[in-house]
């Protein structure tokens, strides 16, 4: 290497370019520049080798590209590629040996990268890597995004922050949506300082909880990147996080240029011996990037807004807005006008409302930060405007609306506020009186409304996320120079609109990213953003997919429709015109300026009335209405006054009046008047100091007055955790056992520490959630989108470690017993029952904190199995004795009884009394774990502080007697149960309101948030809240949805007649209180102390339970009207013939195969092809978003085939996956119907593949046994041809070839499968191998395997899982897959364990069922093995009682959850066999798979440190240069252990035959034989199953019949008849009961006879392969003299 030949490493990333000139032989870097590329990132990178060339004239280099836009760099210019994870800790290894941790933030990444010591060598190695990916908050774009909003130059960020002093709960989550929290803290007058600082502090929060997962963050620690390069504080904050001292933090000479210098390093390191990085001219390799930057790669073409210059012409002038002229008031005349002032969260807004309706001035402009401030000096300027004019402004009233609304009510007097929606709705009826729905885009704000004569039926507000509203535009306008005013003419000057989907603000940007890679303009990007905010409302805000819900007239308003673009975005995809409201920014401050006139109007004629009344006369009043009379007119404010307004503001005044503390903000106003902000409750109203006495009275009179109002969520949690009665006399047992305070506890507390008290132990419980918990433990957590209750485990576990007990005891039950109509109702929630399980895997306190985690494991479908399974456990585990466990266990469950009896009576007690105050209620309906106060956000007391009682569901009266056969929804979870039962009973009572309580991320929330709309809408009709919750401390947004829910409730019930107001309910406005915790401090405040205050348990005026008992039945009780069937289109036996069923795809081989299998039971089918955008499209806009992405797809797969034109939707029915469990196929049944409905399409029936089809969907179909059977057989065979595909089609030397020959091979087994018997179908499967062997490949040099495991969908569909497989192979890599046979056969396997080990109860005859068809698979394996045997490359799999006997220490074979065993199993089987890298696919919020994946993830790399386990959260919109990034990560760590994957090669695809094939051959068709016989004995069994379901359903008809004949008989003279029909009935009855034991003994029979065949046919084949194994041995003889001739040959 001469001198003048340097290293040259470029880092590409999301916002900037480095780079680093490395001097190889001097060993020091000579060069280094750090450069912002404003999305030009190649323009940027060729300016930067211009700059280098300049500084290092007649030097070459030894480029080397990283970083997530390095790939583009390293494929134009041909050098290689390092992954920045890997560039980045060469870098940490040459300079830092000791850190044990990196931490790395970039503009939109962010990545930890684990360090050990190797043993043996002493050098620092990868121990594992995290990267972000389903969210971008917390990184340098979040710190862009607050510094604007604190009108900072981020420059100066640190430095504010460094000066703050205290902290403020800030979203870490995203940079919009953290302005919901930051932008009111402005507003109130919390610091800049302060809240740079709370940002910095939500960064590190984000980063740790996201990333860390699970893994333990080891000092030293070493801080890398741009973000922690320019913020030091950023650096402290994590330093106090992470709890590191001086000596443990490492900043490197420049980080935010290290990941440069080690693609610099990389170029020895790696790529030593590749010529392809030495550049000669840079100046040369700059041209080369301008070129290519001047010719993008294709993209995704979006349409255009206008197709010519006239249509655009026509729709401007058709939609312009009125120009609004200021006014020009005559000198000495009078304007009297309403004052509406609207604060929001960014501007503020005022309207003059003159008293006949019209706007007679206006304001509107950013609050700045200081709302109060703007507003007062622009109402000064406007008094002076007219003033100057010689006119004067008499101002009528003032009102008050939107985030401000309080602290304007306060400092201005005024005489009315409500809460912003209201306001909205009020003025959207002004102006367009026949408006059907509103959309309301602000800056950050986005609302539906629908309405109904002016009224408010029902409301959505924009909670978990932002992304869409207003600033999210103007910020991607400002980053591409585009003022806010030309955004529109941008957008409509494009022909070519990029197509960017619905992405979160940060995320948006690397799909900006990607479009600007491929050439798209400024406009393009622009024209797709405008559409993006309207895909963004209705796919994730307003979750409408059936358009037709918006009634006739939709209206828009907010300051964000004040963009052409997004207007005409609106119209095009809802497919009609939709009317602007004339004044968009406006409405809210119209809207409150009118409902002021309109309550100083009532008021006045309250007061007028009461005069006349009083004198016994009919005068009228003096002053007159609006028509010739004077307006009413009683307003303080003064605009003269404002010149002296003036306020003091305290901030971190810390409440100490109860255990949340809050950090309160007090404005002082010079009135006297005060406002207080940052209390969470009441008490935090009161300013003072704790020990005066006036001050404890004043806080006593508050929480009375709020105690006052039932609260079931109190009442709840405090009969939970009670001391029950326990057994009498127990023997102590000196240990103290811990149970944390979490998921599964806040339903079974009664019975569990019951239980154990019973038995001599002592039970302490973790103390109650706080937010300093959950952030101790968070980076344990090791999955970052699992649910916040799952989350808030580790902090629990943490708290038990400190009060020192000596076991924590954590259950994991499985299935419980259903409570309810349903009988299916008996799976518990994944999370619940598989948290203990990560626990113990991820962060199992035996192995940090020494103490015992006992996380037994549960199978209860019956009291009988509860009791014997814990009998047995305690015990062995205890050495208790069986007598004492049983008197335990009957204490336990009577407490557990006597918990819910307690909670019923409360419930039923409230129902009572709003009945008789004909006032209402509010069923808060949620899953048990909610009732946490931190997980729920306090949300009952938002209501009771209101005077609105709140019920939870389970205290509901008669909850679980609700029929719930007419949901679509198969029930199978208690909690489900009760959510739903509840809805239906309040939408049928005039005295219950319904809110749902959902888990951000839960898909099972999802589906049931829209079956609660549908039932409530078809029972009621009413609408409930739906309110979504995470870790985010977001009281502020969700108490807004909360007062306008309210708000609603009151305007239906004055309409309908039936408000009324209890003592305790807060009056309307303009009583500061109807919406303000302030509302009880003034009811406080007239309370005297000594007045009782009435309690759950001491009511006076409560009637006993047997008063309750006697009276008439209350109407909450009164359900509702019947509900309609809810699959109206049945598929019949006549539409067998008529219509063709169209099968979307898992895979496009198990489509095919289910076409075949349904075929052969006569219907006519039609296997779909694979969907992609325009299937993701469709079922983004057709499935509720929260669900899940394999049901979006699936779902959209059948409506693309519908509206491609192919198919008469008249013909046609669809098929799809069906299964009674946990996930949520068993509800893609009901997701579809809802789709096809939404969609136009309410005439197509559906067929599943679910024999009992509860819900009568398909009366003219159900799939048979033996069709079961087929695929069965089948599905080994279709592995088999894939695992072969896989193996050659990295290798093969003709491309194309392995493809072709696997659709030619599919397309005969298929053929195979056609025929009546297995000997069809292994003469299909035969040819097929016949197929398969001809394909060319060469296997000499192999390359590294990536194992794919996960939800089965995204692993086997490529257009979900974006086409990984030929990904990774084009990378370098040999794929292999789970079997999807193991997929299918794990729901029989797992049953049938339960069933053996377990000894669970159930049917006979679904044990007999359960072991046929565990044994068939088995048999089925035998006859694939026997017939693939012939291709040199096949391998017998692993079979699944093999598989998951290594998986049991982590998760044991009975547990089932998503995927269950098969990932654990997979993962350690392979990795046993020298695979070191594995790729875990699950769609984002698959929460059985955050537990089965990510939560194993830590224990699995204990056990194989060398593997590589990368888990990849998909959705809809899931970007793929982000998956990119993630995927080169683990490509490189393949390619880095290639060299420990040597393995012996087998045969290539024409070896010759060895001397042993004849006897192995014999031997072969012995098992083949055998397994012909146990095929035969499995389609008896089926022939007999299915006679005995027909004998069955036979008597149990004729026993209906019987019945129905024995109720018509009535009088005497047919009292002969009813006795025969008596007899009959006794007859079909014994009918039915032999129907039932020939049905069972058939399936034992045949279980038996199918096991002995498998069992023999195991035997012979076990035998053929040692026979075959001689042969092999010949044939690798023979392989390898081939080898040598074709290597001479080749020379």
């Amino acid at each position: 290497m001469i001198a003048s030949t340097y290293h040259l490493g470029i880092d590409v990333g999301s916002t900037t370019a480095k780079a680093v000139v490395f001097d190889p032989l001097a060993q020091r870097v000579l060069f280094s520049r750090y450069v912002r590329h404003n999305a030009h990132q190649v323009e940027t990178v060729a300016s930067l080798l211009r700059t280098v060339a300049k500084e290092f004239p007649e030097c070459s280099f030894r480029l080397i590209t990283c970083g997530s836009g390095g790939t583009t760099i390293a494929d134009v210019l041909g050098v290689p590629f390092v992954q920045e994870v890997v560039a980045n800790s060469l870098a940490v290894r040459r300079d830092h040996e000791n850190v044990r941790c990196a931490i790395e933030l970039g503009g939109q990444d962010a990545k930890m990268v684990f360090f050990e010591r190797d043993e043996k060598s002493g050098a620092t190695t990868v121990a594992d890597m995290r990267m972000n990916g389903s969210c971008a908050g917390g990184t340098g774009a979040f710190i862009d995004e607050m510094a604007a909003l604190l009108k900072v130059p981020v420059e100066q960020f640190d430095e504010l922050a460094a000066r703050g002093q205290s902290v403020h709960q800030v979203s870490g989550r995203c940079g919009v949506y953290a302005k919901t929290d930051i932008q009111p803290l402005l507003n109130q007058g919390v610091s800049k300082e302060d809240l740079a600082l709370s940002s910095f502090h939500a960064i590190a929060k984000q980063t740790i909880g996201g990333l860390a997962q699970g893994l333990d963050i080891h000092p030293p620690v070493i801080f890398e990147g741009g973000p922690l390069t320019f913020n030091p504080t950023l650096v402290r904050v994590f330093a106090e996080r992470l709890e590191l001292a001086d000596d443990d933090i490492v900043i490197p000479q420049n980080p935010e240029t290290i990941v440069a210098l080690g693609a610099a390093l990389a170029a020895d390191e790696l790529f030593a011996d590749n010529e392809n990085c030495l550049v000669a001219n840079l100046l040369d390799a700059a041209d080369t990037l301008d070129k290519a930057a001047a010719s993008p790669a294709p993209s995704t073409r979006g349409t255009a807004y206008f197709t010519s210059n006239e249509e655009r012409a026509a729709w401007e002038a058709s939609h312009a807005l009125a120009p609004q002229t200021p006014p020009d008031p005559a000198p000495g005349s009078t304007v009297r006008a309403y004052l509406g002032i609207d604060s929001g969260s960014t501007t503020t807004k005022f309207a003059l409302v003159s008293p006949d309706g019209k706007l007679v001035d206006s304001f509107y402009a950013p609050n700045e930060g200081e709302p109060l401030d703007v507003a007062r000096t622009a109402l000064i300027a406007l008094r002076d405007r007219y003033r100057a004019a010689g006119a004067t402004l008499d101002i009528l009233g003032v009102g008050t609306t939107g985030y401000g609304e309080l602290m304007f009510a306060k400092a201005f007097g005024a005489d009315y506020h409500t809460v912003e929606t209201v306001a909205h709705a009020r003025a959207a009826e002004a102006c367009v009186p026949d408006a059907s729905f509103v959309l309301d885009i602000g800056g950050q704000d986005m609302k539906a409304l629908w309405l109904d004569g002016g009224i408010i039926t029902d409301i959505v507000v924009n909670e978990a996320c932002s992304s869409g509203c207003g600033s999210f535009l103007e910020n991607f306008a400002s980053s591409l120079n585009i003022p806010v005013e030309g955004i529109a003419q941008a957008a409509f000057s494009s022909t070519n609109p990029a197509v960017l989907g619905s992405r979160c603000t940060v995320f948006m940007t690397s799909s900006i990213v990607s479009e600007q890679r491929c050439g798209k303009t400024p406009a393009d990007i622009m024209a797709g953003l405008c559409r993006s905010i309207i895909e963004n409302a209705f796919t994730k805000v307003i979750r409408v997919s059936n358009l037709e819900s918006l009634g006739k007239k939709v209206v828009v308003q907010g300051g964000t429709f004040l963009n052409d673009a997004v207007l005409r975005a609106l119209e095009q995809h809802i497919g009609r015109e939709v009317a602007r409201a004339p004044y968009p920014g406006l409405m809210g401050a119209i809207g409150i300026a009118l409902l002021t006139q309109e309550h100083l109007e009532s008021a006045h004629r309250e007061r007028g009335e009461v005069a006349a009344s009083l004198e016994n006369a009919n005068a009228t009043s003096e002053n007159t209405t609006s028509e010739g009379r004077e307006p009413a007119h009683a307003t303080a404010f003064s605009l003269d006054a404002l010149d002296t307004f003036s306020y003091t503001q305290e901030s971190n005044l810390i409440c100490p009046f109860c255990a949340n503390h809050c950090n309160r903000t007090r404005i002082t106003f010079a009135n006297g008047d005060s406002w207080v902000t940052g209390n969470r409750c009441p008490r935090g109203e009161v300013v003072g100091d704790p020990k005066d006495k006036s001050i404890r009275e004043q806080v006593k009179r508050i929480a009375a007055a709020v105690d006052s109002v039932p609260n079931l969520f109190d009442v709840r949690e405090k009969l939970l955790f009670r001391d029950w009665p326990c057994a009498p006399d127990p023997a102590p047992q000196n240990t103290v056992i811990g149970m944390p305070r979490v998921l599964s506890m806040w339903e079974y507390a009664p019975f569990w520490t019951t239980l154990f008290r019973s038995l001599g132990f002592t039970v302490k419980l973790s103390r109650p959630s706080t937010r300093a918990m959950y952030e101790r433990g968070l980076s344990a957590v090791s999955s970052d989108t699992v649910c916040f209750p799952a989350k808030l485990a580790h902090g629990h576990v943490r708290d038990l470690a400190d009060q020192g007990v000596d076991r924590i005891f954590m259950p994991s039950v499985t299935t419980v017993t259903s409570e309810n109509t349903s009988k299916t109702s008996q799976s518990m929630c994944a999370v619940v029952k598989g948290y203990p399980i990560v626990m113990r895997n991820s962060d199992n306190p035996e192995k940090r904190f020494g103490i015992p985690f006992d996380a037994p494991l549960f199978h209860w479908l019956s009291q009988k199995d509860r009791d014997r399974q814990l009998t047995e456990y305690l015990t062995r585990e205890f050495s208790l004795d069986t007598a004492s466990v049983r008197q335990a266990i009957d204490a336990a469950d009577a407490a557990q009884k006597t918990f819910k009896a307690e909670l019923a009576r409360e419930g039923e007690r409230i129902c009572d009394q709003v009945e008789r105050e004909g006032s209402f209620a509010v069923v808060l309906a949620s899953r048990p774990y909610q009732n946490d106060d931190l997980v729920n956000h306090e949300l009952p007391r938002a209501f009771t502080e209101l005077g609105i009682p709140v019920i939870c569901a389970d205290a509901v009266p008669h909850v679980n007697e609700v029929d719930l056969s007419r949901s679509r929804l198969d029930v199978v979870n208690n909690f489900h149960a009760r959510m739903l039962g509840s809805a239906v009973i309040a939408a049928g009572s005039p005295n219950l309101e319904y809110v749902q309580l959902v888990s951000f991320g839960c898909g099972h929330d999802a589906y049931l948030s829209d079956e609660i709309i549908r039932l409530m809408h078809l029972a009621g009709p009413k609408a409930p809240l739906i309110l979504k919750v995470d870790e985010s401390d977001i009281q502020g947004p969700l108490r807004i949805r909360v007062r306008s829910f309210i708000e609603t409730i009151r305007l239906r019930r004055k309409k309908a007649g039936n408000e009324k107001t209890s003592d305790r309910e807060v009056a309307a406005p303009p009583a500061a209180g109807a919406i303000t915790p302030s509302a009880v401090t003034s009811a406080a405040a007239a309370t005297p102390a000594s007045a009782p205050v009435a309690t759950p348990e001491t009511s006076a005026n409560t009637p006993t339970t047997a008063q309750a008992a006697s009276a008439p039945a209350p109407r909450t009780r009164k359900h509702s009207r019947e509900l309609p069937d809810p699959y109206p289109q049945k598929f019949t036996k006549a539409d067998r013939q008529d219509k063709v069923v169209l099968i979307p795809n898992t895979s496009h081989a198990f489509c095919r195969l289910m076409a075949v299998a349904f075929e052969s039971q006569g219907l006519r089918t039609i296997p779909l092809e694979i969907g992609r955008e325009e299937a993701i499209r469709l079922g983004k806009q057709y499935v509720h978003n929260d669900i899940c992405f394999p049901a979006q797809i699936v779902i959209g797969e059948a409506l693309a085939a519908l509206r491609s034109g192919k198919y008469d939707p008249d013909k046609v029915a669809v098929g799809t996956g069906k299964y009674i469990g946990d996930c949520r196929l068993t509800h893609y049944e009901a997701l579809l119907r809802k789709a096809l409905d939404d969609a136009g399409y309410p005439q197509v029936p559906i067929i599943t593949n679910d024999d009992v089809d509860f819900h009568n969907v398909h009366p003219g179909f159900k799939m048979n046994v033996r069709s079961a059977l087929k695929v069965a057989f089948t599905l080994p065979m279709i592995d088999a041809l894939e695992e072969l595909l896989r193996k050659m089609r990295p290798y093969e030397t003709e491309p194309g070839c392995a493809d072709h020959a696997f659709n030619e091979a599919l397309n005969l087994l298929m053929e195979g499968l056609r025929g009546k018997s297995l000997r069809s179908l292994k003469r299909g499967f035969a040819q097929a191998i016949d197929v398969m062997k001809k394909v060319p490949y060469d296997r000499t040099h192999r390359k590294p395997q990536v194992l794919i495991v996960g939800e089965y969908l995204l692993n086997f569909h490529p257009g979900a899982n974006h086409d990984v497989e030929l990904y990774l192979e084009r990378n370098g890599l040999e794929v292999i897959e789970a079997r999807m046979t193991d997929v299918i056969r794990k729901t029989y396997f797992y049953q049938h364990a339960q069933e053996k080990e377990y000894r669970v109860t159930r049917p006979l005859k679904e044990k007999a069922w359960h072991a046929v068809a565990d044994n068939v698979f088995d048999v089925a394996h035998n006859v694939c093995d026997s017939i693939a045997c012939a291709h040199p490359l096949y391998e017998p799999p692993c079979r699944m009682p093999d598989l998951v006997r290594a998986s049991d220490p982590i998760i044991h074979h009975t547990f089932d959850a998503g995927e269950g065993v098969l990932i654990p199993g997979e993962i350690l089987h392979h990795a046993a066999h020298g695979c070191t890298s594995f790729l875990i696919l699950q769609p984002f919020g698959c929460l059985p798979n955050h537990v089965v994946g990510r939560g194993i993830a830590k224990r699995l790399k204990e056990l194989y440190p060398q593997a590589n386990i990368l888990p990849l959260d998909y959705d809809p919109d899931v970007s793929f240069a982000n998956i990119e990034n993630r995927l080169q990560m683990l490509i490189l760590s393949a390619k880095g252990a290639e060299n420990s994957q040597v393995e012996v090669e087998k045969a290539p695809a024409h070896a010759p035959q060895a001397a042993s094939s004849t006897v192995s051959d014999a031997a072969l068709a012995v098992a083949s034989a055998a397994d012909s016989a146990a095929y035969a004995a499995a389609d008896v069994a089926a022939h007999a199953i299915d006679a005995g379901k027909f004998a069955a359903k036979t008597a149990s008809s004729a026993r209906s019949t019987a019945g129905a004949a024995a109720e018509a008989a009535s009088d005497a003279a047919a009292a002969k008849a009813a006795d025969a029909a008596a007899r009959a009935h006794e007859a079909a009855a014994r009918a039915h009961e032999a129907a039932e034991k020939a049905q069972v003994a058939a399936s034992a029979k045949a279980a038996a006879a199918s096991a002995r065949a498998a069992a023999a046919a195991a035997r012979a084949h076990e035998a053929a392969e040692r026979l075959a194994s001689a042969k092999t041995t010949g044939d690798r003889s023979a392989q390898k003299l081939d080898n040598q001739a074709n290597t001479q040959r080749r020379s």
